[in-house]
């Protein structure tokens, strides 16, 4: 397959190196992520705004490009700028640190996948559940045992969301998303300066999702679409005037 890898953790981030390397084993791979860090910069495009591309040197496996833009920037550049290449697959990650429930409606990491799916590319986007000490290499271990079936059931009417725990796993589940709280703190680093942080809030109300899953140290994988309609809403008022 003629594969292209993004991330939102930056060009120089070690879980996309990995998962670089790995794919090219088997696949045409080339690489276009940020020149640095855009976490949580869900599916923001760089709109009139100069975007910086170059092409670095990192490995003889694989071209690799380096964007002053977002990973969904990324993503949209290449499909234009390799017309000559028909990707069959973008893989997004490894990302450092989880995209589980809630997350995702943060994650530059998934939406530079949903991103291709405008396109008619099928995505994967990859996550470790740790925010330090990430084990790549046991990451790249599972997928070398799954990333065929998790191949088989991807499309381009979705993205796949997989989260890995960080080591050894206890097995693979297909699970809708949970919800991802924190404790939200805003603290003050400067005159007129604020710093978001926090924690996650322990409490799980559904048993049967990736945020329950994801702690018990499974990898987690859910299908997930851009469109947000509120179906069931929606019939609700279907014969409501105005």
């Amino acid at each position: 397959m003629k594969i292209l890898v993004v991330n939102d953790d930056g060009i120089m981030s070690e879980g996309i190196k990995a998962l670089a390397d790995f794919l090219s084993i088997k696949h045409d791979v080339i690489v276009v992520a940020p020149d640095g860090n855009r976490s949580a910069f869900s599916h923001s495009l760089s709109i009139f705004k100069d975007i910086v591309v170059k092409e670095i040197k990192i490995t003889d496996k694989y071209r690799t490009f380096a964007m002053s833009g977002t990973p969904a920037d990324c993503v949209k550049f290449a499909v234009h700028y390799f017309k000559d290449i028909k990707f069959d697959l973008i893989c997004s990650g490894i990302n450092k640190g989880h995209n589980l429930g809630s997350d995702t409606v943060y994650s530059g990491t998934i939406s530079a996948c949903l991103e291709g799916n405008f396109f008619g590319i099928k995505g994967i986007a990859f996550s470790n559940y740790s925010h330090s000490n990430c084990d790549f290499n046991a990451n790249i271990q599972t997928l070398e045992r799954v990333f065929d079936k998790i191949v088989s059931i991807s499309s381009p009417d979705y993205t796949l969301n997989v989260n890995f725990p960080n080591g050894k796993e206890n097995g693979v589940k297909i699970v809708p998303l949970g919800i991802h709280l924190y404790t939200d703190n805003y603290i003050k680093t400067a005159e007129d300066t604020y710093q978001l942080v926090g924690n996650p809030v322990e409490e799980i109300e559904d048993e049967n999702c990736d945020v329950a899953y994801a702690k018990k140290g499974f990898v987690t994988v859910t299908p997930i679409i851009y469109n947000r309609t509120a179906y069931k809403i929606l019939e609700k008022f279907k014969d409501f005037n105005f």
